[in-house]
């Protein structure tokens, strides 16, 4: 992808998405999201430089930047905010909202004015110009800053990284795929996404998972996997129950990489 372009979850919901273009079953998308309204337009991460041009022109092929009123970032992973400085300058009357963590762990790449920042805590509900939106941490996550977004309004959260999953050809929707497929690459990415979950007490961890299964949701999106529709929230949901019990599946070593040079090696 960008394959078919933005994808629309809610009439003004849209899934902006990057998926690498090669085969096999690690293909692991890069995902944003727009909250589309005439004067409260959310751009929710802000994507890869790697992919800066067609991730602009699949956000532009659905909202005018310069009528985008909030950026907000979910942590500052490489892959959410790779495209945030261009588009401080290009979307000159939008707000940050941040936190005062995440602003301390950009401030080392990038200088986002205090002036143009708003604050905002995991639990904390907010209006974003009309639009109300509550920040819920996802119960998996590899940054210390992370904050998902839900929408009041679409009943759409977005979970940042958490609920990922590698694909092996794109689809829209997780009920798209073989059921094996999302239940194997779930519990694959969720371990390696938060290999410390299998530290965490049981009871202390389902807690983090009805946080989220207490949202009305219409739909579950996130960085790096389809979007999982109503009809599938609660197997979803399954799935992360199970991830404390799941292995950590083992890393690649220098003998996987020796062979992946050789198989580029000319001639």
């Amino acid at each position: 992808m960008p394959a078919d372009g933005p994808l629309a979850i809610t009439p003004d919901v849209h899934l902006i998405r990057s998926l690498p273009d090669h085969d096999g079953p690690d293909r692991v998308a890069i995902n944003s999201l727009v909250l589309r309204s005439p004067e409260d337009t959310v751009l929710v991460d802000t994507g890869a430089a790697t992919d800066r041009a067609a991730w602009w022109a699949q956000v532009e092929s659905v909202v005018d930047p310069a009528d985008v009123r909030w950026i907000f970032l979910s942590h500052d992973d490489i892959d959410h905010i790779g495209n945030l400085a261009e588009a401080l300058d290009r979307c000159p009357d939008a707000t940050v909202v941040t936190t005062w963590q995440l602003g301390r762990r950009l401030a080392a790449a990038l200088d986002v004015p205090l002036a143009r920042c708003r604050w905002l805590n995991d639990g904390e509900r907010t209006h974003l110009g009309g639009r109300e939106v509550v920040a819920v941490r996802p119960p998996a996550y590899d940054s210390p800053t992370t904050r998902g977004l839900y929408d009041v309004g679409s009943k759409v959260y977005w979970a940042a990284d958490c609920f990922g999953l590698a694909v092996p050809h794109p689809v829209d929707d997780v009920s798209q795929l073989d059921r094996d497929v999302w239940d194997d690459g779930a519990l694959r990415f969720g371990t390696l996404l938060s290999p410390w979950v299998t530290q965490v007490d049981p009871g202390r961890w389902r807690q983090a998972v009805s946080k989220v299964a207490a949202l009305d949701l219409h739909a579950l999106t996130g960085a790096h996997g389809p979007v999982i529709r109503r009809r599938d929230v609660d197997h979803a949901l399954d799935l992360m129950d199970e991830l404390p019990d799941h292995p950590e599946p083992p890393a690649p070593d220098q003998r996987q990489l020796d062979a992946a040079r050789s198989a580029m090696a000319p001639g």
